[in-house]
């Protein structure tokens, strides 16, 4: 059974190679790899950043869709850029640029699910983990919303090894509320998702927190190292848009004292804004 964080060297590709039958992990376009660079770096100017972006025509027209869809709340509609990326913030810039490499990186199709119905469960994910992460722990909630948005995306890669066979494991836990995706994993393939995104994470380079909390998002105890928001996020489903969200509400009350109402609230504020975010992945 492989253990993330009980391993005794750090070579994620080899890793990942090792465990996945030769599957090779796609690297980043050139132009992902640098905009990122430059979003880390706070010497570069967001002119830098802008001219980068520019180079990406499908980045820049979905990020020029996403300021101007109604959750930005516009009055008018910007086709500059610079514009829109100034009223975004890097904060928010920063995981729509992975997520635009990532997602480039995984299989086209997915045999399991639709594939645009896994992006917008992840949407659905990142969205409410940076609501619930602002209410809980504030300083954590752009972290929480790109930890969100990918603590799942190992599910299209142990599809596309696993046909057939992936998909019927899904089912199983979508049918049993009580159970445990990643125990599951482990007792059919002998790893699981979150140790393999974990794997992805470090083996591109995203910063530590993000790749532990990636490995850990199924970890619901207080020593976890994904925050709460990611914990409870991580109970939505995908086959049903109301599955796991009772688990996760009732979660929210016993554990973190989000009262019923509140927790309602940040939901269908949350579930509003993904619709727009998904257009990002068509």
């Amino acid at each position: 059974m492989f253990n993330f964080f009980k391993r005794k060297k750090k070579d994620p590709l080899g890793e990942l190679k090792t465990i996945l039958g030769g599957y090779e992990l796609p690297s980043f376009s050139t132009t992902v790899i640098n905009v990122l660079n430059k979003l880390r770096d706070p010497e570069s100017s967001m002119g830098e950043i802008v001219s980068l972006i520019e180079l990406d025509p499908g980045m820049t027209v979905k990020i020029l869709r996403l300021v101007n869809s109604v959750g930005f709340g516009l009055t008018s509609k910007t086709g500059n850029l610079q514009h829109a990326i100034a009223l975004m913030g890097r904060s928010r810039l920063e995981p729509l640029v992975l997520s635009f490499g990532v997602s480039d990186s995984l299989p086209s199709t997915m045999e399991c699910m639709e594939r645009g119905l896994f992006w917008a469960t992840s949407a659905r994910r990142a969205c409410l983990a940076r609501i619930i992460g602002r209410h809980l722990h504030a300083a954590s909630q752009a972290d929480c919303f790109t930890v969100g948005l990918l603590m799942d995306m190992a599910i299209p890669i142990l599809d596309h090894i696993h046909r057939g066979e992936y998909g019927e494991v899904l089912a199983r836990w979508h049918a049993d509320d009580e159970s445990q995706l990643t125990d599951m994993e482990l007792e059919v393939f002998g790893y699981d998702h979150a140790a393999i995104g974990g794997l992805m994470a470090e083996a591109w380079g995203l910063p530590e927190y993000i790749v532990h909390s990636i490995a850990a998002h199924h970890m619901y105890d207080p020593d976890s190292q994904a925050e709460p928001a990611v914990q409870l996020v991580s109970r939505l489903k995908y086959l049903d848009r109301e599955n796991g969200l009772e688990k996760l509400a009732e979660t929210a009350q016993l554990e973190y004292a989000i009262e019923r109402p509140l927790i309602e609230e940040m939901i269908n504020q949350s579930f509003t804004y993904a619709e727009q975010f998904t257009g990002f992945f068509r």
